[in-house]
């Protein structure tokens, strides 16, 4: 049993989430959720993930995902970045390397679920900024 609720929170100006710190399957993998915030928003920086292809489940409401296909190893690009509308009970899985920012709510606070590889690399969740700027995206 977890209760998510309980572990730490990494909290933004756009979102709050919190991730286990062990392994909770046979597989070595994290899992955690996320608050995002409702409105428009600028995608200022993205993460990629070498090691798993990053499950994202929509739960209580409508949110925005946020991608690039820039090549993993130096930055996201502003003109490779595409927003996708997420409904409840969808399921998004990014592909390894894909750049990606937190999600954002479409009208309401709204909360979703991820699942991530377990290591300890520190490239593997590290937010780098949007180049050569943030994208605006009007909801």
């Amino acid at each position: 049993y977890y209760n998510l609720r309980e572990l730490p929170m990494k909290v933004t100006e756009d979102f709050c989430c919190a991730i286990t710190e062990e392994q909770i399957i046979d597989e070595p993998m994290n899992f955690g959720f996320t608050y995002c915030q409702p409105g428009n928003f600028e995608s200022v920086s993205m993460e990629r993930h070498f090691y798993t292809e990053e499950p994202q489940f929509c739960g209580d409401g409508p949110m925005i995902l946020t991608v690039a296909n820039s090549d993993p190893d130096v930055a996201p690009q502003a003109e490779d970045v595409v927003a996708f509308l997420m409904q409840p009970g969808d399921v998004a899985v990014l592909h390894k390397a894909i750049w990606h920012d937190a999600n954002h709510a479409v009208d309401k606070e709204t909360l979703y679920y991820f699942m991530a590889k377990a290591t300890d690399d520190p490239r593997e969740m590290e937010f780098v900024p949007v180049q050569p700027e943030p994208v605006y995206v009007e909801l």
